[in-house]
């Protein structure tokens, strides 16, 4: 989770190259569709210089999560480590490590499996520490890259200050599904992100069907050493692939 997130930059900063290229091949009826395409690129760029900035902090961020009354959601990052933490429920990673920690039959267990980062954005384990709501930064700044591949999709900005940290936004409408039927259309979403690159607020429908909605209420660039750690008293289970 905490390797560098250039690649995302690297691979749709150079959808505007490509599309000015064949421009002057295009029939008028389609520029109006590049030029959307351009644009939507270029607010993805920035959406990823500001995460690639983000990799190597080391910062702890709490998410309220709309709808619930419980704690907060907890963001814990130290290069090469990151945890998503709320009371005695965890997902660590770590470069050798993956632990998941949830109450089962009135105690705290925790499946502890060899990193694999496939498991970094699964929906169901996330669910099952912070529960319905919260999403990680990757899956956030996902779904901007998404849009931009997007014909149809407008992606507007705009400027917050979110729990005391300035932070830009981006509104992303008319997205349309291409595998889906024609009168099929995605839910729109909003991100932000702050100057520093950390997850600010996303509210909307993931690509998976998750219905997502939190808000950043607290950031602080110290973190607790003991968010990489099952929680104390914790039985600790040793398994090949976590289960959620």
């Amino acid at each position: 989770m905490t390797t560098p997130r250039a690649p995302f930059a690297a691979r749709f900063v150079a959808i505007p190259a490509a599309v000015v290229l064949t421009v002057g091949s295009l029939g008028c009826g389609v520029i109006d569709t590049v030029r959307n395409v351009v644009d939507t690129a270029g607010v993805l760029s920035e959406f990823s210089d500001r995460l690639g900035k983000a990799a190597g902090l080391t910062y702890t961020a709490e998410y309220r999560i709309e709808g619930s009354d419980s704690d907060t959601v907890s963001y814990v990052q130290q290069p090469p480590n990151t945890a998503t933490v709320k009371g005695d429920g965890r997902m660590i990673f770590t470069p050798e490590h993956m632990i998941f920690c949830g109450p089962t039959a009135g105690r705290v267990t925790c499946q502890k499996a060899p990193n694999h980062a496939a498991a970094t954005g699964d929906p169901t384990l996330l669910a099952g520490v912070a529960g319905p709501g919260f999403i990680t930064p990757e899956i956030a700044l996902g779904m901007v890259a998404l849009a931009a591949l997007v014909p149809d999709a407008d992606v507007e900005t705009s400027e917050r200050t979110i729990a005391g940290q300035k932070s830009l936004c981006a509104d992303v409408t008319g997205i349309k599904d291409p595998n889906a039927a024609a009168d099929t259309v995605a839910q729109d979403f909003s991100v932000c992100v702050t100057e520093s690159g950390v997850l600010a607020a996303f509210n909307g429908t993931t690509d998976t069907g998750e219905n997502a909605s939190l808000e950043l209420s607290g950031y602080s660039d110290r973190v607790d050493g003991s968010a990489f750690a099952p929680p104390a008293g914790a039985e600790i289970v040793d398994v090949s692939v976590i289960q959620s």
